[in-house]
C-alpha cells in the first residue's frame, strides 16, 4: 500500500530565444506566425532603415548607389514561435523584441512543492505527472530553483519529462511522490474504521463466534479513499470485521449473521 503527495504544478519552457531588431526603422517583412517551426539561420523578419525609407525607392534603386536599406534578422535557434509583438509596416527600434522562440525540447515541468515535504524529493527521483486530460507521465525531479515562491511558501523544482512529450506552456498539471510503501500493509475498508469525536482512539468491531460485536482498538497508517492500513493488528486472516454497519455499536453489541438478500 502506498501512501501518495500530490502537489501542483505548470509546463514551463527553460530555453528560450528573444528576436531583437539589429537596427532601428520599419518591419518590411515578417515570415513567421505564432506557432510556426522556424530553423536556425532562416530569415524571420526583414527591417527597412529609416533613412532609406526617407530615400525612396527610386534613390535605392539606383545601380549606382547600391544601397538596399534591407536588414534580415535569422533565427540563432532552430524553434517554436511562442510570442509576436510587432507586425509588418511598424516602427522598431534598435534593441526591440520582435518575438520569442522556444525549444520544444527544453519543456519542463515546474513543481511547488511545500517546504514541510521537501525531504521526500531529491535530485534524480521519480514522479508521476498526471495531465488534465486524465493522462500520466513519468518525470524525472532536476534543479532546484534558488527562490521560494512568497505568496504559497513553496519550493521550485524543475522536472523533466520521459519520454519527451510537447505540450504547451503553462499548463496546469499535477504531479505525486511516494511518500510511504507498505507492500505488506494488512488493510481494511474505510468504513470498518470508527472512532471517538476527537479521532484520538480508532477501533473496528471484530465478530467473536457469530454472535457478539467487540471493539478492537487498532492504530490507523496509511489511507486511500476506499482503504485504510492498520498498523501493528495483531489480526488474523480468518478474524472477521464489519464493514458496513458498525456506526453507532456499543462494545460487545449481540449480532446475528444472516445471508445476505
Amino acid at each position: 500500500m502506498q501512501e501518495h503527495l500530490l502537489m501542483n504544478a505548470v509546463t514551463t519552457y527553460i530555453n528560450q530565444e528573444n528576436i531583437r531588431a539589429t537596427s532601428t526603422g520599419f518591419i518590411e517583412r515578417s515570415q513567421v506566425v505564432l506557432g510556426k517551426r522556424v530553423q536556425h539561420g532562416q530569415v524571420v523578419f526583414q527591417l527597412k532603415t529609416k533613412e532609406a525609407s526617407v530615400l525612396g525607392e527610386e534613390i535605392l534603386n539606383d545601380p549606382d548607389i547600391k544601397i538596399t536599406g534591407i536588414i534580415p534578422i535569422h533565427a540563432k535557434n532552430s524553434g517554436i514561435i511562442t510570442q509576436l509583438f510587432f507586425q509588418e509596416g511598424d516602427y522598431v527600434v534598435d534593441g526591440d523584441v520582435l518575438a520569442t522562440l522556444a525549444r520544444p525540447q527544453s519543456l519542463n515541468v515546474k513543481l511547488y512543492v511545500p517546504y514541510e515535504y521537501n525531504r521526500y524529493i531529491r535530485a534524480q527521483k521519480q514522479i508521476s505527472v498526471h495531465l488534465p486530460d486524465g493522462e500520466t507521465l513519468r518525470g524525472r525531479v532536476g534543479q532546484l530553483l534558488p527562490s521560494e515562491e512568497v505568496i504559497s511558501q513553496t519550493t521550485p523544482y524543475l522536472v523533466s519529462l520521459r519520454p519527451f512529450r510537447f505540450l504547451p506552456e503553462n499548463l496546469n498539471v499535477t504531479a505525486s511522490v511516494v511518500m510511504r510503501d507498505n507492500p505488506q500493509a494488512v488493510v481494511v475498508p474505510t468504513g470498518a474504521l470508527q472512532s471517538n469525536e476527537e479521532q484520538s482512539r480508532f477501533w473496528i468491531m471484530k465478530i467473536v463466534a457469530d454472535t457478539l460485536a467487540i471493539r478492537y482498538a487498532v492504530t490507523p497508517g496509511i489511507r486511500t479513499d476506499s482503504l485504510v492500513e492498520l498498523i501493528n493488528p495483531g489480526l488474523a486472516p480468518t478474524d472477521r470485521i464489519i464493514v458496513k454497519g458498525a456506526y453507532g455499536l456499543p462494545d460487545t453489541a449481540a449480532i446475528s449473521i444472516v445471508e445476505k438478500l
